[in-house]
């Protein structure tokens, strides 16, 4: 389960992007191996999903997504 209480500044960028190509590259495998494992498909699949949502939440706190980060606004607040 993903922890959204945890504040998005913790989150490490560089491994999330790992795990979402590793999850990427293992659902494609999943799918072409002989017989096909749909049950690490699935597994892969669920992790794809967490992993791009907890990018998402690290983009938009770093200010790639939307007009201001949520590191900028603390910043204001602040002042």
């Amino acid at each position: 389960m993903v922890d959204t209480n945890q504040p998005p500044e913790l989150i490490s960028g560089n491994m999330t992007t790992v795990m979402c190509v590793y999850s990427a590259l293992f659902m494609r495998f999943a799918w072409m191996v002989q017989p096909r494992n749909l049950h690490l498909l699935a597994l892969h699949a669920a992790n794809e999903s967490v992993q791009l949502y907890q990018l998402s939440r690290w983009m938009k706190f770093r200010g790639f997504l939307g007009d201001k980060s949520l590191q900028q606004k603390n910043e204001e607040a602040e002042t």
